[in-house]
């Protein structure tokens, strides 16, 4: 992935068009999930199941948000929003085996994740990002490194703000799950 580095920085730039209350921990969680995937979100199968199966029962249906977003540069990997995917008539049966699937073939390491964070550290001292000031880039980097490159959650304001609800699913399922394979 390190050949794709620079366009790690296009994906987030991109997302934050989308969702332009992102904090810091909120990127470095779309590069985690980009590079690592899914794997650390699934203890296992039936837990996945019952846990999405009651998540999902209790959303709101959103029909104007946004389906997928993509969290690799070459669309590989995405994020299915669940509140918009209640709005289509997708059986929910097929998509859990899609992102179970997707845990079993998609994982990252994380000298690629170091590489891809220093990459967007980099960028942004370069000017390219302008959301984040110095320290707190050094003072956030400087803990996700004490403790190993962690999973994150997001910030509150994001959480307030978009009400996130999404699994991680491989482009190569969509068609599997009943979704549309463009987007």
């Amino acid at each position: 992935m390190k050949e794709m580095a620079s366009s790690w920085v296009g994906l987030v730039q991109l997302h934050s068009g989308w969702y332009p209350l992102m904090e810091l921990r909120d990127v470095y969680k779309l590069l985690y999930q980009g590079v690592m995937g899914p794997e650390h979100m699934i203890a296992s199968p039936e837990e996945f199941s019952d846990c999405f199966s009651q998540e999902y029962d209790s959303l709101t249906p959103e029909p104007a948000g946004r389906l997928i977003d993509p969290i690799r540069p070459d669309r590989s990997l995405l994020r299915l929003n669940l509140r918009p995917l209640k709005t289509h008539r997708i059986q929910i049966d097929l998509v859990i085996p899609a992102f179970l699937e997707t845990g079993k073939v998609v994982a990252g390491n994380l000298d690629c994740l170091v590489s891809v964070w220093s990459d967007f550290i980099e960028s942004c001292h370069q000017g390219m990002i302008l959301n984040f000031s110095p320290e707190d880039l050094s003072q956030f980097s400087n803990m996700i490194k004490d403790k190993g490159y962690p999973a994150v959650h997001h910030s509150d304001l994001y959480r307030r703000t978009y009400q996130p609800s999404y699994r991680i699913i491989g482009a190569e399922f969509l068609p599997r799950a009943g979704l549309p394979d463009a987007f």
